[in-house]
């Protein structure tokens, strides 16, 4: 079964919003080249300064291995804008247990 990931950002302040768009675009295109990445599309959501991400991976090692890969483009990132929320949608490994375990605005849908 594959991983599902939404996130939802906030831009810190409108001067970085430019830069927000830059960084998820450089995201989406390092993605594209991943074997184990299904699906990675940013959207504009109708709040000012907010927007969306969904993610497919054929599993969370997978996921994991994205966030290797992009780490550097990850931190910079974060450095404009906030993460909201996170909804995971299938079986998480350990590093994604881990991670999600504590933080405010994620939640865990394991299969039924």
């Amino acid at each position: 079964m594959t991983l599902l990931v939404q996130c939802e950002f906030r831009v810190q302040r409108p001067d970085h919003e430019s830069e927000f768009i830059r960084l998820a675009r450089a995201l989406a295109s390092a993605a594209a080249d991943e074997p184990g990445t299904l699906r990675y599309q940013w959207f504009v959501a109708q709040r000012p300064g907010h927007y969306s991400i969904l993610e497919e991976y054929v599993d969370a090692d997978a996921a994991e291995t994205h966030n290797g890969n992009v780490g550097a483009l990850l931190v910079e990132l974060f450095s404009v804008a906030e993460l909201v929320s996170v909804s995971f949608y299938g079986e998480l490994n350990k590093y994604l247990r881990d991670w999600s375990t504590g933080r405010d605005g994620v939640s865990v849908h394991v299969p039924l």
